[in-house]
């Protein structure tokens, strides 16, 4: 069975080819109908990696996972209160959340460049940020794992 710490690199790994993928903030006024799709769907893509990786991350600390109408939201909110984002983080992901729900349930010719322009241009500082607390929290946990020198 693959460790909390395998199960996250994996999912940053596909995260990091998402990203790749995106183009500049400033070509997004410019992209097509397709294009555009395109760039929401990967936005999209990132966001339900975040949410991959917060859920392994309740897992492990023997959290239920949040449902229902609000169990998207509540799973951000419970993933900052266990400690594996920050509030400020938790914040700056609420928008990637939103996104990813209206994107669920619009056309792809409802899609704005002028709102999705800002959410291109602030995703790879985001994802940073996520990826350095993902990964601090993963270590947390494997050093809660490890049996200490007093017990050997």
């Amino acid at each position: 069975m693959a460790t909390l710490r395998e199960k996250v690199e994996a999912e940053l790994e596909q995260m990091d080819q998402a990203l790749r993928e995106l183009p500049g903030a400033r070509r997004v006024k410019k992209l097509s109908v397709l294009e555009l799709g395109g760039t929401a769907s990967l936005l999209s893509s990132l966001y339900h990696g975040v949410q991959n990786i917060l859920k392994q991350g309740l897992l492990a600390v023997g959290v239920a996972l949040p449902s229902g109408a609000a169990g998207h939201r509540d799973l951000l909110q419970s993933a900052c209160e266990h400690g594996i984002v920050s509030a400020e983080l938790r914040d700056r992901l609420a928008p990637y959340m939103a996104f990813r729900h209206f994107f669920t349930h619009a056309y792809g010719f409802d899609l704005d460049p002028e709102r999705l322009a800002p959410l291109v241009r602030d995703v790879r500082a985001v994802y940073g940020c996520f990826k350095k607390e993902a990964r601090r929290f993963v270590r947390m946990q494997a050093a809660k794992s490890r049996p200490s020198k007093s017990s050997r």
